[in-house]
């Protein structure tokens, strides 16, 4: 079975998707100049959320005859909401976005324009014609792209304003600042794995990272930080956590300068427990400028605290870290892996048929958990026998044109299906549901070898019905 290495070196520097401050971005309806309050225009019929906008625009710097660096993608967030709840459904009416990009004169060249979201360019203003937004819809689009030119003073260099209007929602206004000069976020990567890791047992974690590039980031670091297969402590009260007991994701954040040239790593490791039932994990992490994070992954403001100390950084040699290859990193992680003590107990997977009497559908037969069911050229098959009054349904592989496996008929038992695997996205077994049999319960079994597994006891779990109308 693959082990969560890979999606820890899958952690990669994020784009350039980035989005509004959290107190911005968490209201109920973001309609603000600066403020948080409506603009005094639009009928008030709806509402338009801007869900993610650049605060802070980082503008490469470089000096020919080298290539020009790609500059961030100003991507705008939008949806559509309700006014109040049980009012007028009717959408939000020819939303027009315009850009005044005026601080990019004699600094960047502006190229790519959308055509296809109605955006249209007249020297250092771009203007979107969206058409009408659906409630409970939005719209996310690049309007433009940017070219950097040469010999830039480093620095601030004025704003970015958006306008956003339409028919019948208040008008939304954002600004952001235009600094030429790029951070570049960097990560520690050389994580050991983790191996014989009792049930309960702790795995803890140093996050590290830095600054590569030629700017600092002076609106403070937030450090996101997720488990898989194991919880973490929620010690430090500067940081937030998805759940007060049994948290699997923390955001933490520092508001301090990352300056450039500079490394950090935790004052103290983050720590978390294996669960009860895990065979392998991950505990990784990602670190992100604040102001502009990704919104989707942050924790709101109401999120539980840690109840300790505040997590601190400390300075450290960040030569070694690494970020984005192809270009200033936005974003940065890490992470290591660990294995169980677990690792090679294969445990089934119980599951549920359900439907009505008479239906044949289809099921989705879960993998067991546990290395070791699977045999040296990476096959395995699962033994389904099947509840009293549920008839299996042979489905040759010439019959469907998908690659997902079918359970056959075992010729070796009756009422009894093998379905193979491991492939993703699972093995499906299609059944026929002929008569009612209240209580009537079937068995999966993953078999494994003894001398790995002794525990036994756990290869084989209960296969029930839920009859539906």
């Amino acid at each position: 079975m693959s082990r969560p290495e890979s999606r820890v070196l899958r952690y990669v520097a994020a784009g350039c998707a980035a989005v509004l401050v959290a107190a911005v971005v968490w209201a109920a309806a973001l309609v603000a100049q600066g403020t948080g309050h409506p603009a005094p225009t639009g009928s008030g019929e709806a509402v338009l959320k801007l869900r993610s906008a650049l605060n802070v625009f980082y503008l490469p710097r470089y000096s020919p005859p080298a290539k020009a660096p790609f500059a961030p993608e100003y991507t705008i967030d939008l949806e559509a909401l309700e006014a109040s709840p049980g009012q007028n459904r009717a959408p939000v009416e020819n939303v027009r976005v315009s850009f005044d990009l005026s601080a990019f004169k004699g600094k960047a060249e502006i190229y790519g324009v959308h055509k296809g979201y109605g955006c249209a360019r007249s020297g250092f203003h771009v203007d979107c014609a969206l058409g009408d937004i659906k409630l409970g819809e939005g719209a996310v689009f690049l309007p433009f792209y940017v070219k950097p030119e040469p010999g830039t003073a480093p620095g601030p260099a004025g704003a970015l304003a958006m306008t956003v209007r339409s028919a019948n929602a208040p008008t939304i206004r954002h600004t952001t600042r235009l600094i030429v000069g790029s951070p570049s976020l960097t990560a520690r990567q050389n994580y050991p794995q983790r191996t014989g890791v009792r049930p309960g047992g702790e795995i803890a974690l140093t996050p590290a990272f830095g600054n590569k590039g030629d700017t600092a980031v002076q609106d403070g670091i937030s450090l996101r930080v997720t488990a898989h297969e194991a919880t973490l402590l929620p010690r430090y009260r500067n940081c937030r956590y998805n759940k007060a007991t049994g948290a699997t994701l923390a955001w933490c954040d520092f508001p301090r300068p990352l300056p450039a040239g500079a490394a950090y790593q935790t004052n103290t490791p983050v720590t978390a427990v294996a669960d009860r039932t895990a065979r392998s994990g991950d505990v990784s992490f990602s670190v992100w400028r604040t102001v502009d994070a990704d919104y989707l992954s942050r924790l709101p403001a109401s999120a539980p605290h840690g109840s300790g100390a505040p997590l601190r950084l400390r300075p450290v040699d960040g030569s070694g870290f690494t970020g984005r290859e192809t270009g200033p990193s936005e974003s940065a992680g890490g992470g290591l892996a660990f294995e169980s003590t677990q690792l090679n107990d294969v445990e089934a997977v119980g599951f549920a048929i359900k439907g009505r009497v008479g239906q044949v559908t289809d099921i989705t037969v879960p993998y067991p958990r546990g290395n070791g069911w699977t045999r040296p050229n990476g096959t395995g098959e699962l033994r389904v026998t099947l509840p009293e009054g549920v008839a299996l349904i042979d489905v040759p592989p010439e019959s469907h044109s998908g690659d997902i496996p079918y359970c056959y008929p075992d010729p070796q038992q009756e009422h009894r299906a093998v379905c193979p695997g491991p492939e993703p996205p699972g093995t499906v077994m299609r059944v026929r549901i002929d008569k009612r049999v209240d209580g009537a319960r079937g068995k999966v079994t993953a078999h494994s070898d003894p001398r790995i597994d002794p525990n036994q006891a756990n290869n084989t779990a209960p296969v029930t019905v839920q009859y539906l109308g």
